[in-house]
């Protein structure tokens, strides 16, 4: 019986054993270098957005009185934020205002600077409870700070040594879904976005209101050469539209016709159909009044008093000043429909007897102040 020779697997050499030594220690080295450097590090930039600081004003109108106070409403806005953002000596102020109007609750936001620039503005109307327009405003205004944050260059803060760095939240995903925001009651209707007033006094929402305006007027083609004089006017006011009822006494600034030395004057009274804009207002106008003679020569016995009848167009521009008092300026064009010509006594000749006839269209450009009532 004979014994063969076993196989031997030849061992590894030692250069390949000293290159694997090598590498692992070139491995650690770079690790601990690196955990050396993140513990040195004395400030991390925070890789999120600022939080936007702002100063917060809540006025509770008439019938709003029992509505939730300005703490509710901070409480509110650091609940869907995460945080307080409210600063006393914040450059930016949120201003917030309630009042009831017919039944229903009006909310108005703003943002302004510290001159009083108005930044951003938003509003809401409801029928519902106090507490869900409350709820809603504080939504709003978290959704805005929240944006101005994101606008906010990340800020660098100071680093705890030793301290883990806060895992970066994972975004939302079908497998992951978002975390739901606080709802409201689904028993209350929700608030309606309405359009805010704006800082110069314009109407919150479809608010119906009275204006007062008095202002001067001058005329052409309604009396021999120029009239001028005072305008009263009284309006119902709606935000995209009014109703006016206007009133004029004017004089001729000519006493001249032809050879023939007269006075003349009249007395106007326009009603007025207008469609606003937020400074612009254009009006379909009819007019009727009474112009009144006097002479200092002979004329017809009877064309002391005339009648006078037309419709037309008005355009203008309103600006407001303060939240009850704005300026308008217009110009107006009336077709006539309805007048008379100044005439001499019968006596002169046929081809004598027309002194001056009104033309077919007059024009009036009128200036003045309105009053919210």
């Amino acid at each position: 019986m004979r014994a063969e020779p076993s196989r031997r697997t030849s061992p590894p050499s030692h250069g390949r054993r000293r290159g694997e030594r090598a590498w692992r220690a070139a491995f650690a080295s770079l690790v601990a270098v690196a955990v050396a450097q993140l513990a040195a590090a004395p400030v991390r930039a925070d890789s999120g957005p600022r939080q936007a600081r702002v100063r917060l004003e809540l006025t509770r109108g008439p019938g709003t009185e029992r509505c939730p106070d300005a703490q509710f409403l901070r409480a509110e806005i650091a609940r869907y934020m995460g945080f307080d953002p409210f600063d006393a000596e914040a450059p930016l102020a949120i201003t917030a205002s309630m009042e009831q109007e017919q039944g229903e609750l009006i909310a108005s936001i703003y943002l302004r600077d510290r001159p009083g620039l108005v930044l951003w503005a938003d509003g809401y109307r409801t029928r519902a409870a106090c507490k869900t327009l409350v709820s809603t405003v504080a939504l709003s205004i978290a959704v805005q700070l929240d944006e101005m944050g994101e606008r906010l260059p990340p800020q660098a803060t100071p680093a705890v040594p030793g301290e883990p760095a806060a895992p970066a939240e994972a975004p939302c995903s079908p497998e992951r879904p978002c975390a739901a925001q606080p709802a409201l009651p689904p028993s209350e209707a929700p608030p309606v976005r309405a359009q805010p007033p704006s800082s110069a006094g314009h109407a919150a929402g479809g608010r119906f209101r009275w204006t007062a305006g008095a202002g001067a007027t001058i005329a052409l083609g309604l009396t021999p050469g120029v009239a001028v004089g005072p305008a009263l006017s009284v309006a119902g006011r709606w935000p995209a539209w009014s109703v006016a009822l206007d009133a004029r006494g004017l004089s001729s600034l000519s006493s001249d016709v032809e050879d023939v030395r007269v006075a003349t004057s009249a007395l106007i009274t326009n009603a007025a159909l207008c469609l606003h804009r937020p400074v612009l207002f254009a009006c379909g106008v009819g007019e009727i009044g009474v112009r009144r003679v006097v002479p200092e020569a002979p004329v017809s016995g009877g064309s002391l008093l005339y009648l006078r009848a037309g419709i037309g167009v008005r355009a203008g521009v309103a600006w407001p000043f303060s939240e009850s008092l704005s300026g308008y300026g217009y110009t107006e064009a009336v077709q006539r429909l309805v007048d008379s010509s100044l005439l001499r006594d019968e006596g002169i000749a046929e081809s004598e007897r027309t002194l001056w006839s009104a033309p077919a269209l007059g024009v009036a450009f009128g200036i003045g102040l309105r009053l919210n009532l």
